[in-house]
This record gives structure tokens, C-alpha cells and sequence, in this order.
């Protein structure tokens, strides 16, 4: 198996791969089992990641003006006009079910942030051969066999040395962020950084772009101590795994 390290920005154009110092303890992994490449360091030494993680996070800044501009404007009309006024009604009536989905965005949006913050800076990124192919799923609607329905669905499918399915997640079909790479790059092949038995960061060869998936259910695959541990770190387990 051979651990490398993330490209430094002096090397993204030489294609050389120099030392960081910052381990992501991707040893600990299935992918090292496997005998993967696996960077050393975390997914956040990336060149680029940073910055385009915090600028994500800066659009946590819009959701918050948002809802203060709609607290002010609420408090400014029940105080000029009084709570049980006409014009203090209708205003309540139509800026509290507002604030309440500006708060509920902006929370959901801090989360996400957060969670891929997490995520890049607990683990380092995984080298990962794959497909893309229709799988059978679990679905609300289609056929019906053993007590459920089923149905099909497109995965990205992170393959077992040996071609087998290791695990899928929804292809992610939008949602990528950060700049294309240059240049060809290998369609078979994935970067991960994170627990293939829920979920993580999933980016094109070179770290950019990258997105965050989750499985459909936990895997069944019983993890190691270390495992266990960089996934609760990562805000990726379960407060209640499946035995």
C-alpha cells in the first residue's frame, strides 16, 4: 500500500506530492485494508479546500441579515402600529412563519458547514476504485417482495478489491463544489474522505470538486475502536448504531 501525501499548491503543477505532517489516520480504514492508496494527512490540506470551505461558511452571513432584517422590520411595525393593530396583525401574520424558515434554513445551513468542516478536517482522503450503476432500493413505491417495495436507483459504487460492491451512495448528481480539474482525469476512481459505513466527502481525483454523501442506511460492517472513534469525531455515527 502506498500513503502519499496531499499536493501542495507548489506542486499541483508538477504532479509532485511533498510531505504535510498532518495525519488524517486514513491507516485505520478499510481502504488500508484493502491496500488502497491512502493520503496521508487530512482532506483540508487539500490546495483549495480551505477556501472554498470557508467560503461556503460565509454564506451563513446572508441567512443571519436575512433574519435580522425580518426581526427589525417586525418589531419596527408592532411598535409604530401596536401588536393588535390591523397592520400589526397582518405584518406578524406574514414575517413569524417567514423568520421561522430563515432560522430553520440558516440552522440546517450552519449544520452542513459544519459537518463537512468536520468531516475534511478528521480524515484524510481515500483512493477509491468505482461504477455507476442502477441498484435495487427500498422505495415508497414499486415492486413488492419479502414485506417491502423496491425500486432502483442510480449509486456510485465504491468496488472491493475483487470488483464487488463495498457500498454505494446516491450518485451526486448536483452539489459539487469547488473548481474542475484540468486536464483528463480517471473516470474509475474516487476520492473518499471519510466512513464508508455512512457517509463523507466524496470528490473528483485531486480533492476539487467535492460533495457530501450519507448512505441510505448505516452498513452492517462492525468498525474498530479507531474507526469508531474518527467517525464520532466526525459527527458521522449514529447516536444510536444499528447492532
Amino acid at each position: 500500500m502506498e500513503i502519499r501525501e496531499p499536493p501542495s499548491k507548489a506542486a499541483a503543477t508538477s504532479g509532485e506530492l511533498p510531505h504535510h505532517g498532518r495525519s488524517g489516520r486514513g491507516n485505520v480504514m478499510i481502504a488500508a485494508e484493502y491496500g488502497y492508496e491512502v493520503l496521508a494527512g487530512v482532506a483540508a490540506d487539500t490546495p483549495g479546500v480551505e477556501e472554498v470551505l470557508r467560503r461556503r461558511e460565509r454564506g451563513l452571513r446572508w441567512g443571519i441579515l436575512a433574519l435580522t432584517a425580518e426581526v427589525l422590520l417586525l418589531a419596527a411595525v408592532l411598535s409604530l402600529a401596536g401588536p393588535g393593530s390591523a397592520p400589526g396583525l397582518v405584518t406578524a401574520t406574514c414575517l413569524v412563519p417567514a423568520i421561522v424558515v430563515t432560522a430553520g434554513l440558516t440552522l440546517l445551513w450552519r449544520r452542513a458547514r459544519r459537518r463537512e468542516r468536520l468531516v475534511m478536517s478528521t480524515y484524510g482522503w481515500q483512493v477509491w476504485p468505482v461504477r455507476t450503476q442502477h441498484v435495487r432500493v427500498v422505495a415508497a413505491e414499486g415492486e413488492r417482495a419479502q414485506g417491502r417495495r423496491w425500486g432502483t436507483d442510480g449509486r456510485v459504487v465504491l468496488l472491493q478489491p475483487d470488483g464487488q460492491s463495498h457500498c454505494s451512495f446516491p450518485i451526486p448528481a448536483d452539489g459539487w463544489d469547488g473548481p474542475r480539474p484540468r486536464g483528463p482525469r480517471p473516470a474509475d476512481r474516487v476520492w473518499f474522505a471519510g466512513d464508508t459505513r455512512f457517509g463523507g466527502m466524496i470528490a473528483e481525483p485531486g480533492g476539487l470538486p467535492f460533495r457530501y454523501v450519507v448512505r441510505s442506511a448505516p452498513g452492517k460492517r462492525r468498525g474498530t475502536g479507531p474507526e469508531d472513534e474518527l467517525a464520532r469525531r466526525a459527527g458521522l455515527m449514529p447516536r444510536n448504531p444499528r447492532r
